[in-house]
């Protein structure tokens, strides 16, 4: 049973990086149509947002380039066409950089003339997904978020924060342990299910921090897999309370909420034969 509480701890400690918070980008608006500023080898130019197309630039505005047969995507379908392929030194939004970007020019005058201003190119889905964008057009100052740290940097982050939690346990400060979980995080223990930080922070409280000597976690994570704005954690845990120790494999679900990750969801599964009999020394009744 306590293996469940005790893969709790070990998520808890996994899941709860800091996440870079994001970058916020101001919005224009070319006849209601969401348009950003963008830097091409440090010049300005006006992209229109578009979600149902793929990026592109206006032959208008970037003349060189070498001539090719390619797939556009927009509104109307996919289309193979003739563009101009034009490589660009460095394609900047905000502080992001992108090095050497290659995109298909062709002649979008059309969409300028329908909105009263010279658009130079469309930021379109592909460039959005590789940014990690978000389209936020419901608040009285639309923006485009942009994620500050890569899928990579995001776990070494998380890990980061992970290891913050496991020195609060393992110092028994409950207050920074607590900031650990979202307020409705839901862990489950063999010794009960816990709805709530203020439910959760109550069992640790009792098994574990009233302790002397104080119970010490160690988590080892084993996989790490970004869906959407949540991480997946899978983790083994090791728990140690005097001359009881516990083994357990559990997972964990983190968000991002409040510029931090959080555990929003916990649980634990049954470790390998070898390693419960290499921990197999007590918490039989936990």
């Amino acid at each position: 049973m306590k293996k469940l509480l005790s893969a709790s701890l070990l998520i808890l400690s996994v899941l709860l990086p800091s996440h870079a918070p994001a970058e916020d980008v101001p919005l224009q608006s070319c006849d209601k149509l969401p348009v950003i500023e963008v830097s091409i080898s440090g010049i300005h130019f006006l992209f229109l947002v578009d979600t149902a197309a793929t990026s592109m630039l206006n032959l208008k505005s970037f003349s060189h380039g070498d001539d090719r047969r390619i797939s556009v995507t927009s509104w109307a379908g996919t289309t193979d066409t003739r563009a101009r392929e034009i490589t660009l030194g460095d394609f900047s939004i905000g502080e992001h950089h992108l090095k050497s970007l290659k995109l298909p020019a062709i002649d979008l005058s059309s969409i300028g003339h329908a909105c009263g201003r010279r658009i130079d190119g469309i930021f379109g889905v592909d460039l959005l997904s590789r940014l990690n964008a978000r389209l936020d057009l419901q608040t009285n100052a639309p923006h485009l978020s942009l994620e500050t740290a890569s899928g990579e940097a995001r776990i070494g982050e998380l890990h980061q924060q992970l290891l913050r939690c496991e020195a609060a346990f393992n110092r028994a400060d409950e207050a920074a342990f607590a900031e650990c979980f979202a307020p409705s995080v839901v862990v489950f223990t063999a010794a009960g299910d816990y709805y709530g930080r203020e439910a959760s922070m109550e069992y640790y409280r009792r098994r574990y921090f009233q302790h002397d000597p104080p119970a010490h976690l160690v988590i080892t994570p084993r996989g790490h897999h970004a869906i959407g704005d949540a991480i997946w954690v899978e983790y083994d845990l090791r728990i140690t309370m005097g001359q009881q120790t516990l083994i357990a494999r559990g997972t964990a679900l983190c968000e991002k909420a409040g510029g931090r990750w959080r555990i929003v969801h916990m649980n634990h599964s049954t470790p390998p034969p070898s390693a419960l009999q290499a921990g197999r020394s007590g918490f039989n009744n936990q």
